[in-house]
């Protein structure tokens, strides 16, 4: 039984040092990832003296709002191919939160023509952009990146929003190592 376990743990050994490749794909990713705070809306309206009547005392009042992110319109195209054309939503039940994009694009090795569009969609009548208390910094109304790209195989190039910049930014990975 010591013998066999001996011989084993001397072929786990040995096969721990054979060279393996995880994914042998040879294309590339182009990933969009980033999170952005969007622009605040406010839609107000008066309520009429009856629905007014309706509410419990302690929750009358005159006006009733809803707060939002407004949704954005994004367009991603490759060598002038659209691969993505999508509304992307704030999270949460009151669709609050911060806009988040999180997309993988295959790509074959090689030069591609890139554009990118983050766009807002457009305000219904009767809203108004909301000032937030604080240091909240909305993201622009349109942010774009184009550029040529030279990609090889196996290898990550990264958009994100840069917050301060207030812009797309393409990011390369670092070269992996065989």
């Amino acid at each position: 039984a010591m013998l066999l376990a001996l011989a084993g743990a001397a072929g786990i050994a040995a096969l721990s040092g054979v060279p393996y490749a995880a994914e042998p794909a040879q294309h590339a990713v182009i990933r969009l990832a980033w999170r952005a705070p969007g622009e605040r809306d406010r839609r107000c309206r008066h309520l009429s003296p009856g629905e007014v009547a309706k509410l419990r005392a302690h929750m009358r009042q005159e006006e009733v709002c809803e707060r939002r992110i407004l949704p954005y319109r994004l367009r991603v195209a490759v060598d002038d191919v659209t691969v993505v054309n999508e509304e992307v939503r704030a999270g949460g039940a009151s669709a609050d939160r911060p806009l988040f994009v999180y997309r993988d694009l295959p790509v074959s090795p090689g030069m591609h023509a890139l554009s990118i569009t983050f766009e807002r969609e457009a305000i219904t009548e009767h809203s108004e952009t909301e000032e937030e208390e604080g240091h909240h910094r909305e993201t622009p109304p349109r942010l774009t990146l184009e550029q040529s790209v030279r990609v090889s195989a196996r290898s990550i190039l990264l958009v994100t929003y840069d917050d301060e910049r207030q812009r797309l930014r393409l990011l390369a990975a670092p070269a992996a190592r065989r």
